[in-house]
């Protein structure tokens, strides 16, 4: 299938990790970044967010695209604020919110992700359309690099055309996902899937040893945070 050839393909350090740990994690930094008051203990969080986000391999284009955006962030904050150092501090509190789920999430394999949603009574359905709409991110940010691609090669630049993006990136976009889908129902029904039915080959969730260091390193990773909140 095509699907297949397009699968995510990261495996770093975080791809093993159990990911009810990421899920909690991720949890956990979100509402830091909501309580948070003091510089140090911000950028010790957002430092450490970035440090995980330096394992996958960012596209230039949508780097630069992002450092821009966030540019344009701080410099409106500056000047509404009138305060540098606030301007500074609510930057790093839209990436401290921005980047958890993103960064574990896309260290996570669809299918550890699936292990993990059949271990909690969730229904059927609900577990194999969260597998598909994980499963189809980078797949959507492929064909979208190839769409904009194709419009360049045909003489057409869409980032000086934005009254083009719907009949041009957006239509082809729709037209291919629903092949994709095609692809997906038939392959589905050709190997009889079926939601309820067990596995011939399953590789149940488990704890490793992995788990446990990232538990540990989590857990000082927080403690710097907190020290650097509450510590004085």
């Amino acid at each position: 299938m095509q699907v297949s050839q397009h699968a995510h393909g990261y495996r770093g350090c975080l791809s093993p990790i159990n990911p009810f740990l990421k899920m909690g994690l991720s949890l956990v930094l979100m509402s830091l970044a909501l309580v948070l008051d003091r510089l140090v203990a911000m950028g010790i969080l957002v430092g450490g967010l970035l440090l995980l986000l330096g394992q996958f391999k960012l596209r230039p284009l949508l780097l630069g695209y992002g450092l821009l955006t966030l540019l344009g962030f701080a410099l409106a904050s500056a000047w509404l604020l009138a305060e540098p150092s606030e301007a500074a501090f609510s930057t790093l509190r839209l990436l401290a919110i921005l980047l958890p789920a993103p960064i574990l999430a896309l260290s996570t394999p669809a299918a550890d992700l699936i292990r993990a949603l059949q271990t909690l009574p969730l229904p059927s359905f609900l577990t194999l359309s969260v597998m598909l709409i994980w499963r189809f991110f980078p797949l959507i940010q492929q064909e979208l690099q190839r769409i904009w691609e194709a419009n360049q090669l045909r003489g057409i630049d869409l980032s000086r055309r934005p009254g083009q993006w719907f009949s041009g990136l957006m239509v082809p976009l729709v037209f291919q996902m629903v092949s994709y889908a095609d692809e997906v129902t038939i392959g589905l029904q050709t190997r009889g899937y079926a939601p309820d039915a067990p596995r011939s080959c399953s590789k149940p969730l488990g704890w490793h040893w992995r788990d446990t260091l990232f538990c540990v390193g989590a857990l000082l990773w927080l403690g710097l945070i907190g020290y650097g909140e509450w510590g004085g």
